[in-house]
């Protein structure tokens, strides 16, 4: 039987993690109940950049995460670290107010992001969950997995 890659500890990556929680007060006359709750969780490296295979986590009510990443930026003259969206927004329950999907396992693989994994310094998970049923929400036992070089044989 095969093994996910979240399960090879020796390509997990160690990292930093800062949760910070961000409350939006937004105006809904159509939807007065309209709440939407986002978190941020930052994946910090540290002075070392990355190459990023996947990131591997159990889901806990979060509806939609979007993936930023932190890398040197190949436009500027001067070598400047620069935000870039990598993944806009990923579904991860079928629907926000239902439990179907809102506690599995998740694995986003690099091929799905808008940009390279390489080189990472840091990666910054938008949580979101716009259902009022839910008070509490986050992903827990995230796995950072190094990208794996293939071999040619």
């Amino acid at each position: 039987m095969g093994s996910s890659s979240a399960e090879n500890n020796h390509n997990s990556i160690v990292f930093g993690a800062t949760v910070i929680p961000i409350y939006l007060n937004i105006n809904d006359q159509k939807n007065p109940d309209f709440n939407p709750k986002c978190t941020t969780m930052t994946l910090d490296f540290g002075s070392t950049s990355q190459d990023i295979g996947e990131i591997y986590f159990k889901n806990y009510y979060t509806y939609i995460i979007s993936v930023l990443v932190k890398k040197i930026s190949n436009t500027a003259s001067k070598k400047l670290k620069k935000w870039y969206i990598a993944i806009r927004q990923k579904k991860l329950m079928d629907n926000a107010h239902t439990e179907f999907k809102s506690q599995g396992y998740v694995c986003i693989k690099s091929s799905e992001s808008e940009i390279d994994w390489s080189g990472l310094y840091k990666i910054k998970l938008i949580l979101r969950q716009p259902s009022p049923i839910w008070s509490n929400f986050g992903i827990d036992d995230v796995k950072v997995i190094r990208k794996v070089q293939s071999e040619n044989v």
